[in-house]
């Protein structure tokens, strides 16, 4: 165990060394198998098994969706639509951040593609209205958790693969927990900027212009919030599982992007390229953590480490608190991908003799290591955000303090501490 204990902490060093993922956990996966005098073999089932997922088709299907509806022009649509209908209150161009970056996220499940972007678009916008750009940076990076928590997405469908749970569940377990942060973001941003007089609101218009703006920008945008409906509204209706979705996705925003004709054929190959890029990243990571996944098991790796919390206090509240400040710091260096594959299966045992259900398990997973993401050393949001901004993450991410500490923070506890928050909505939805 002393030998697991070291090449998970060697991990760790070289994640925060720069180090490429799949190159860290491969060093420790296969270093592990060394040391514990492991066959080759043992690894090469395990990695052809587990890749044979018709769950993980998923990912590059939601992927390629998400990359054409950005190449249509899609994303611009949806932040007009935001902007008709909130964007003329105080604080309003930081409101329409939120919400297109929760229906980006509904279209390609992955919270750094909402924020690259959302961030395109709105960034200009905000400085114009004079936002500060290190505020409107951090407002944006933040903003982009609600990528991984509004269904479809990417994290929920590993999860529901590693568990054996339902996706669909895993889908619904984490939309009411979005929508309190979207509630809670609203109101930090609203206090922020009712103190500055110098962040402008656009004009007003009159009952009937209002109207007839927010009528003419849902039929621009139409094609693209006809999109999630398409998906959820089909995997709920049972017309097709979680990965027939992802295509469907992806031949709907094809068609989309025809028919506004701005899909161009680059644009088309740029978003295949991008979608081959990142899901060959994927699957390198995938491959190499269940490797290290299968010797944690081996070495009940998992059983250690809940006998050992079990053994340092037997308070319930006091354990789930320390499993999610164990949760946090694998967000805070990896990306949510990883810390997804990596921490699922360690934890599970310890949620179940807690008894979580692993609906909920997923549903605080998700708003915990997207948490993470907003907080460095790794913080994919953070450098995402940074490059679309131009601006270093040190001159912004003290304006993301107040959305993790008052936002996404105190959302996690209640989705630790009430069931109901990430179970009501698959009861109701699948009777579970």
């Amino acid at each position: 165990m002393l030998e697991i204990a070291v090449f998970i902490a060697l991990s760790i060093v070289l994640i925060l060394l720069g180090f490429p993922l799949f190159v860290s956990f491969g060093i420790v996966g296969f270093g592990m198998m060394l040391t514990l005098d492991l066959n080759p073999g043992f690894a090469v089932p395990c990695i052809f098994t587990n890749l044979n997922s018709f769950v993980l088709m998923a990912i590059p299907f939601f992927i390629f969706a998400g990359g054409l509806m950005a190449a249509a022009g899609i994303s611009e649509r949806i932040v007009e639509f935001a902007n008709s209908i909130i964007g003329r209150v105080k604080g309003g161009l930081g409101h329409v951040t939120i919400v297109s970056c929760a229906l980006f996220g509904a279209i390609s499940g992955s919270s750094s593609a909402a924020v690259a972007s959302i961030g395109m678009i709105l960034l200009p916008q905000m400085e114009r209205y004079g936002y500060k750009r290190g505020y409107a940076t951090a407002l944006i990076a933040c903003s982009g958790l609600l990528g991984q928590l509004i269904p479809p997405s990417i994290p929920m469908i590993l999860f529901g693969m590693i568990t054996g749970t339902s996706v669909a569940a895993c889908f619904l377990a984490t939309a009411l927990p979005g929508l309190l942060i979207i509630l809670f973001y609203f109101a930090i941003n609203y206090l922020y900027c009712r103190k500055r007089p110098e962040i402008q609101v656009a004009e007003r218009l009159p009952l009937k212009a209002t109207i007839k703006t927010i009528a003419a920008s849902t039929r621009k945008a139409g094609s693209a919030l006809l999109s999630p409906i398409l998906i959820l509204g089909g995997i709920y209706g049972g017309l097709f599982t979680p990965t027939e979705a992802g295509c469907v996705a992806a031949v709907y925003a094809v068609c989309v992007g025809v028919i506004n004709k701005k899909l161009t054929f680059k644009g088309f190959m740029e978003a295949a390229e991008e979608t081959a890029s990142i899901e060959g990243a994927i699957t390198f990571i995938i491959c190499f953590i269940f490797v290290m996944s299968r010797i944690f098991t081996y070495e009940r790796l998992p059983d250690a480490i809940a006998n050992a919390l079990f053994r340092l206090t037997d308070n319930r509240i006091l354990l789930l608190l320390l499993i999610n400040v164990f949760m946090l710091f694998m967000g805070m260096i990896m990306d949510d991908i990883s810390a997804m594959l990596l921490a699922a299966p360690l934890l599970y045992p310890l949620f179940m003799k807690l008894g979580i259900s692993p609906v909920q398990m997923a549903a605080i997973m998700a708003v915990n290591q997207g948490s993470g993401q907003m907080t460095p050393p790794v913080a994919t949001n953070l450098f995402t955000a940074a490059r679309v901004s131009g601006i270093p993450v040190t001159e912004f991410v003290k304006d993301c303090i107040p959305y993790l500490l008052f936002g996404s923070l105190p959302v996690m506890l209640m989705v630790t501490f009430i069931p109901e928050l990430s179970l009501w909505l698959p009861g109701f939805i699948m009777g579970l």
